[in-house]
């Protein structure tokens, strides 16, 4: 039995994202990943796999970002392979050094193969790479000092049919405009450079085995759920937990609401729930904005409690007919049942026109219409922002709601001024348009103009007049039956 097949019978030690990786031949593959996952790990049996099976003429280089952690990728992972392969080679312990600059100091922990085969690791030198041709491994490529350059200078080495591959989390105040991190997103979208893309975050890593691994290895017994609450514990802000085991770049540079300011102004739903119930006449502010199919349509429902702003309930709904959305605001505007809203406002801009025409008319006072075209957005997306620096609003602790938070851009237009573009993503399988943060933003604008306590009368009609036709327009909606909605 050779060396490989003795390994390869433990395949089952690998969880399946490691396989995943193992597996793949493709020339160029990039990984956004978790940290302490266990991607080196694969990688390391990946490289010493290739070293036994190719033989004479193969070299596997290595980029670490620091010279300790290159000895330790020979010292700690490819002994291993090597002792449980009953391979002896030269260098295995880490204690084969070799200058391979001495001008630039580039020095490289060099395991030579009885068969002829060398895996060559050194720290984060991207000079190292010129001239050389083979297979290519980067570790942990966004925190090397300048990864553009060495990403760059590593792809010429495979131009003669080498491999390519590229493993990193994200810095802590890492941005996606790291090479990295734009590397990333090419290989999401177009993808010119054919990226095999490989993504494994901390819960997906958790629902293929991890915990049961780490338990296996140091002899506990936590469960998942314990195991991913400790870490985020750990984590000192919501941006490193994002940055370090969510894949999310943090984005400071271009983002108009930062994962810093959202993170402390997030509270556990539970939380915000008591407080909800605590405060049942505490006045409520909704803002909705209204879409049929691309996008999802949002509804934001805010308590206020001094001049602070609680996310009380949010909806979303997908291709949900017009009727079926007006009908469902007119309930929660009437149904006496629950919270009273204070004040909503609504996107009178494009589609939701017609039902802000409507909206308005039957609930003068309490609907407002807002046009989001031209300075107006921009004034309500930065005053939004100014609750997110002040911490006078809260919203639970939730994935998909902080993306859309986080998602608006700021750009400079032609003259000098602020604009706020809003990009559609992907997260998680479910395509946002920032539905959720312009729904946030009008019920925000809902609550700077404050409590309406008597409704102003339409222009040549009495105040009694336009109170009687809420009251009836309220007695038919009562009447309805809302089958259709849920």
């Amino acid at each position: 039995m050779s060396a490989t097949q003795a390994i390869a019978q433990q395949a089952s030690y690998f969880l399946p994202y490691q396989l995943d990786w193992i597996r793949d031949d493709s020339p160029y593959k990039v990984a956004e990943k978790s940290r302490r996952v266990g991607f080196t790990y694969a990688s390391s049996y990946r490289m010493w796999r290739k070293c036994m099976d190719r033989g004479r003429g193969f070299t596997q280089w290595v980029s670490s970002r620091d010279e300790m952690t290159a000895q330790e990728l020979i010292r700690d992972y490819i002994r291993k392979w090597c002792e449980l392969g009953n391979v002896v080679a030269k260098g295995m312990y880490g204690e084969n050094v070799e200058m391979l600059d001495p001008e630039r100091n580039i020095k490289a922990y060099v395991v030579e193969f009885p068969n002829g085969a060398r895996i060559v690791s050194l720290s984060s030198k991207p000079e190292a790479f010129a001239g050389k041709g083979g297979d290519v491994f980067l570790d942990e490529a966004d925190l090397h000092d300048d990864s553009g350059k060495l990403i760059d200078m590593a792809y010429p080495c495979i131009l003669w049919g080498g491999q390519l591959e590229i493993v990193s989390a994200y810095r802590v105040n890492g941005t996606s405009s790291s090479p990295f991190a734009r590397l990333v997103v090419s290989a999401k979208k177009d993808n010119p450079m054919g990226i095999r893309l490989h993504r494994v975050t901390l819960p997906d890593a958790v629902e293929q085995g991890l915990v049961e691994k780490i338990n296996e290895a140091i002899g506990r017994n936590q469960t998942r759920e314990d195991f991913v609450k400790k870490v985020r514990a750990s984590c000192r802000t919501q941006s490193a937990y994002n940055t370090q085991f969510l894949c999310v770049t943090d984005d400071a540079a271009g983002k108009l609401i930062t994962l810093q300011l959202i993170a402390p102004c997030e509270l556990d739903p539970v939380v915000i729930a008591e407080i909800a119930a605590k405060n049942p006449a505490a006045p409520r502010f909704g803002g909705y904005d209204v879409a049929r199919k691309l996008h999802a349509s949002a509804w934001h429902e805010y308590l206020e409690l001094g001049v602070s702003l609680y996310l009380a309930r949010r909806e979303k709904w997908h291709n949900v007919e017009f009727d079926t959305q007006e009908n469902w605001i007119r309930i929660r505007l009437t149904d006496r049942a629950q919270p009273r809203i204070s004040r909503m406002a609504i996107d009178a801009t494009g589609l939701g026109m017609h039902m802000a025409e409507h909206l308005t008319r039957d609930f003068p006072g309490r609907v407002d219409a807002v046009n989001l075209e031209s300075g107006r957005r921009t004034e309500l997306c930065v005053s939004l922002r100014d609750r997110y620096e002040g911490k006078r609003i809260y919203i639970p602790a939730e994935d998909q709601l902080r993306a859309d938070i986080n998602g608006p851009e700021k750009l400079l237009a032609s003259n000098g001024g602020l604009r706020v573009y809003m990009p559609a993503f992907d997260n998680e399988g479910e395509t946002s348009h920032c539905d959720e943060f312009v729904a946030s933003m009008l019920a925000c604008s809902a609550a700077e103009e404050g409590v309406v306590s008597n409704m102003p009368p339409r222009a040549g009609r009495g105040r009694r007049a336009v109170a009687r036709r809420a009251r009836r327009a309220e007695m038919r909606l009562r009447k309805n039956e809302w089958r259709d909605f849920e």
